[in-house]
């Protein structure tokens, strides 16, 4: 998890407020993605919205009948070349 200073200031998951995907954790068990501070599979819900895919840098969410694609932040440092 992203030291807290990193995080973004806006992680309620209420009906209205933005949704922010604060981690993806691939494993042998299968994906899980940290929304508004809560480990998610594919299936669960946060708020009104429900999981449906989980990608590597991004999840697919359907929130009141829309689909969203919730992307991670850029990362704060580049790694050298």
């Amino acid at each position: 998890m992203p030291p807290q200073n990193l995080l973004p200031a806006t992680v309620a998951a209420s009906d209205n407020a933005p949704m922010v995907l604060q981690a993806v954790v691939r494993g042998a068990k299968g994906s899980q993605a940290m929304i508004a501070g809560q480990t998610l599979r594919v299936g669960d819900t946060v708020a009104d919205a429900r999981v449906l895919a989980i990608y590597a840098h991004s999840v697919l969410i359907e929130r009141q009948g829309q689909r969203q694609l919730l992307r991670l932040a850029e990362p704060v440092m580049q790694p050298s070349r």
